[in-house]
Parts: C-alpha cells; structure tokens; sequence
C-alpha cells in the first residue's frame, strides 16, 4: 500500500516497564519512514494518569499528531487520549481492567523472574507505588475511561488470543463495540509479535 501522501506525525505510546526506545516505537519508524514517530518515554510508577494525559495532550499538539498507536498501559491511555484526540487511534493488546492490572503487577512485583522476564529489570513496581497508582487509577477511571465517547470510527484494535497478560480481549469490544477495524492473531502472546504486518491496515485508516 502507497506510504502517507502528506508524511504525518505519528505518536507511539509504550506499555508498562517500557520506554520511547521500545521495539514497537521502533518498528512503526520502519513501517512508516517519512513519517515523524513521536515516542515519549512514561513512568507509569511516579506519573499520575491525569499527567500522563496532559503531557501526551501537549505533545499531540505540539507535533500535530495525526494518529497515536499505544501498546498494552499505552493502549489504555491512548483510550484515554480520545476525549480530546479526534484522529485515528490504534490499540493493541489494551489493558481494559486497569486496576487489577495494576493488582497484577503488584503481586508480580515480588516475583523478580517475572520483573526480569517482563521488565528486563528496568522497573518494579514497589508496594507504596503500586497502593498509589491503584488509588490514582481508580478514580481517573470513573471518572474518565468508563465515560470515553464511543466513536463510530477510527479507533482500531490489534488483539492476541493467547494473551498471557491480560486475557480475554472480548468484554473489550463490548466497551467500544462501533470500531473500524479489529485484527486478531494467534500465537501472538501479549507483545504481539506480528505488529509489522499491521502496516497496511494502519495506512488505511490514515484515508
């Protein structure tokens, strides 16, 4: 499929334990290379949601992004981001439930084989962090992720039905059942090891 005509600006926003510099980040540059990716880098442990969401609301603006593709804990803020994002939106393997996620990797935590394995070491999330974020999430998703606009289009799902991680993806599209293109794929695991084949279904939505 023909690149973009116009070479817009792409945001990519990281999963958990992840950074700007991630492999997905990376591989949308690929996918796209006249385009500009912008990737910031989240630390979902120190960052309240509501900051998350004014950092990526500011850089969206400053870079006139045109479509934002986020991964797993940036799959949920990119839910987030279309309160006041218009254009087309990509989720793959979103975290839905966000605060037994979080319970998750709490518990987790302790486990330093999964921190390893998950991580590669770079972040943990320590027990006050953990009870903070809980706390944090908690009340930014009554209050802004159960009341999301529900498009009728431009927001497209990339889903595994082998997601260690997070499950089954299905109560998700029951959320936000009006999208435009959901893709699902086996033997995927929740890192979504096709990612790059999403590039033509990424481009169309771009038309």
């Amino acid at each position: 499929m023909k690149e973009f005509e116009d070479n817009p600006t792409l945001m990519y926003i990281h999963g958990y334990a992840s950074s700007g510099n991630a492999y997905k980040a990376k591989v949308l540059q690929q996918m796209f290379p006249s385009c500009k990716v912008v990737a910031p880098t989240l630390d979902y442990n120190k960052l309240l949601p509501e900051a998350i969401q004014q950092t990526l609301r500011r850089l969206i603006e400053e870079n006139d992004v045109r479509l934002i593709v986020g991964s797993s804990f940036g799959g949920y803020h990119a839910l987030c981001a279309t309160q006041f994002f218009e254009g087309p939106v990509w989720c793959v393997n979103p975290v839905r439930d966000v605060v037994a996620t979080i319970q998750g990797l709490l518990m987790r935590g302790v486990d330093e084989r999964f921190v390893a394995e998950r991580t590669g070491g770079a972040q943990s999330v320590q027990m006050a962090d953990g009870e903070r974020m809980i706390a944090a999430y908690s009340a930014f998703d009554e209050r802004v992720f159960k009341h999301l606009p529900r498009r009728d289009r431009q927001l497209s799902f990339a889903l595994s039905t082998d997601d260690e991680v997070l499950g089954d993806h299905r109560p998700l599209l029951q959320l936000f059942p009006n999208t435009d293109t959901v893709i699902w794929r086996d033997n995927a695991r929740h890192r979504f090891y096709y990612f790059n084949e999403l590039h033509d279904a990424i481009a169309a939505t771009m038309r």
